[in-house]
């Protein structure tokens, strides 16, 4: 039986994190946009279909794990200007000291996201006008551990299903 209970997102507890050890900084991201925070795409599909001429069929497992993270900034924010001097940095270099990590956690959920090497691929388009405007920052990267996980408490059932799967339940999300 299908358990449905209340859930609550709220979008001032998604945190962004950069830390790049060759510089020793760690920033935690702030002034994101009204309407966006971050979009998470992935590169490339998991398994692609083959299919023969004679309708046999074949999934072709793909091991890129990398993907586009697109961070929306206000254009007032200071986290621009950590962005601009990594990419400034990363360029200048033009070797490996310019990666950084990002992680990106919904700490009123269960979903998280981490990369070990990043780097900053779009410097945003940047527009002033009347009103506040955004800057879209396109950080690829690589490698992505990728858990999507809902906000709500945990049924007792969905709970028994995801320990069948090898879940690791924290405490917070169970009715114990």
């Amino acid at each position: 039986m299908a358990f449905n209970r209340l859930a609550t997102f709220a979008p001032n507890d998604v945190t962004v994190v950069l830390t790049q050890q060759s510089s020793g900084i760690s920033h935690i991201l702030s002034g994101f946009s009204e309407d966006s925070i971050v979009s998470i795409e992935r590169n490339a599909e998991t398994y692609s279909l083959y299919t023969g001429a004679d309708n046999t069929n074949t999934r072709i497992f793909n091991a890129n794990t990398s993907a586009q993270i697109t961070v929306s900034l206000q254009q007032t924010s200071s986290s621009n200007d950590v962005l601009s001097q990594l990419y400034i940095n990363d360029a200048a270099s033009r070797d490996s000291t310019g990666l950084f990590s990002i992680s990106v956690v919904d700490n009123s959920g269960r979903s998280s996201y981490f990369a070990e090497e990043a780097y900053i691929a779009v410097v945003p388009n940047s527009q002033f006008a009347n009103s506040m405007q955004t800057r879209d920052w396109v950080i690829h990267a690589v490698r992505l551990d990728t858990y999507i996980g809902g906000n709500s408490i945990l049924s007792a059932e969905d709970q028994g299903t995801l320990e069948q799967l090898g879940t690791v339940i924290n405490p917070r999300w169970t009715n114990a």
